[in-house]
Formats: C-alpha cells, structure tokens, sequence
C-alpha cells in the first residue's frame, strides 16, 4: 500500500495530547493519525450495520419468529431451571 502525504490543521492543545500519547504507545504521530482514522472509519461502519439491522427489526417479530422464542424460552428454561423466567 502506497502512502500518501497530507497536511492537516489542529489545536496545539490536540497535537500535544497525540503526541504524548504517540510517544507513549511507541508510534510516529503519521502511524497514530492513520490508526485512529482506521478506528473512526469503522466505528462508522459498525454503527452503520446496526443502524440498518435496527431498522430492519424495528417492525417487531412475526408470529413465526414470536412462536421460535418462545419455544426457545422453554428449552432454555427446561436446561436452566428457573434462571430465564
């Protein structure tokens, strides 16, 4: 993967804080800026999964699927006691 230089504005305050923390995890501040750009992108994509599964299910269960968890509901129960009542 090729790497590309870019420049960015930021607080002094900011650049201080992730240099220091840079520093402390053993990372240039280039390797710390792509590493939490990685991390936001897919804390982003996640959120963006649980949004359309959210979605997705906010209708409720069917009759069906009601009918499944309750049978499941029993299994559980008849293995673990009184615990998922």
């Amino acid at each position: 993967m090729s790497s590309v230089r870019t420049a960015i504005s930021v607080e002094k305050s900011l650049l201080d804080k992730i240099d220091e923390t840079a520093k402390n995890l053993c990372l240039s501040r280039s390797k710390f800026f792509a590493v939490a750009a990685e991390d936001y992108l897919h804390r982003m994509e996640t959120q963006e999964l649980i949004d359309r599964l959210n979605e997705a299910y906010s209708d409720g269960l069917d009759i069906t699927e009601q009918r499944v968890l309750k049978g499941m509901k029993t299994v559980m129960q008849k293995h673990a006691g009184n615990e998922w009542q």
